[in-house]
């Protein structure tokens, strides 16, 4: 990256953190600022990645995760701090789209610099999408349970989110495979819509057992976050044909010692 295109990474998060406060802390200007947030997420997607809109699902999934959890926040210090870190998370966002789909189509030599560029923006994808799966099923569930809404909505909500992060992560993926030449499936790869909706809908049978237990939203987000590692980890090998036994057994542990150790260390009370 040039000097002097280092403005791109630097004046939206800085436009993202005055709405953030904005938003939080006057009321009068609450919805302008939140039209201004998504409109900035939107707009910076697809300044930083030449026109394309598929990079603008993550940065709107983003900026309604890290509102959401906002709002589950009390007017403190780690409010403000919350507000920062999140507009560090959206400059890191931003050096990801860029990294990655810069990258992937200008890939011709397979120069090892070039690849470690490609590799690390589909890891800052992959890294903000889980960021904000934990934030945004938090986020749902705070207010789930401030407002007691009914449980349908929160499940429509859960569906929703979980189906548009899984049909980006899906798409990137194949971007990538396509891109290094690695070994293709061409219709495991491009049924985007069936494992999106399987996993939303996983998600979503999953909240609705969560929600006959006396837990908090942080608890929900934790679980959600580990139920989403495991089986995009499974999905993401299975997609570049490198399934194997092992691979499930361990990632089926892994959630299933995660899920255990959430609930041995949470408080069973709504706070």
């Amino acid at each position: 990256m040039k000097t002097s295109s280092y403005s791109k990474f630097i004046i939206p998060p800085v436009i993202f953190f005055v709405m953030m406060r904005f938003f939080f802390e006057s009321l009068g200007l609450s919805y302008l600022s939140l039209f201004a947030l998504f409109l900035i997420s939107a707009l910076s997607a697809f300044w930083i990645t030449k026109h394309r809109l598929l990079p603008i699902i993550l940065t709107m999934l983003f900026t309604t995760s890290s509102v959401l959890f906002l709002l589950t926040l009390g007017k403190n210090n780690f409010q403000q701090l919350y507000i920062i870190f999140s507009s560090i998370l959206f400059a890191v966002t931003l050096i990801g789209l860029n990294r990655f789909f810069m990258q992937q189509e200008n890939l011709k030599q397979k120069e090892k610099m070039e690849v470690k560029i490609l590799d690390s923006g589909f890891n800052l994808n992959q890294s903000i999408v889980l960021i904000s799966i934990f934030l945004l099923s938090s986020g749902m569930y705070g207010i789930y349970l401030d407002f007691d809404l009914p449980v349908w909505s929160i499940m429509l909500a859960f569906f929703t989110s979980i189906f548009f992060s899984t049909l980006y992560l899906t798409k990137i993926n194949f971007l990538k495979s396509k891109a290094l030449e690695l070994h293709l499936d061409s219709f495991k790869n491009k049924t985007f819509t069936f494992y999106s909706f399987l996993f939303g809908f996983i998600a979503l049978e999953l909240v609705w057992i969560i929600s006959f237990l006396p837990v908090n939203h942080l608890t929900v987000g934790a679980v959600i976050l580990s139920f989403y590692y495991s089986f995009w980890n499974i999905l993401r090998t299975y997609l570049r044909n490198r399934l194997s036994r092992k691979i499930v057994f361990s990632n089926l542990v892994f959630f299933t010692l995660a899920i255990g150790l959430i609930f041995i260390t949470s408080k069973w009370e709504i706070i």
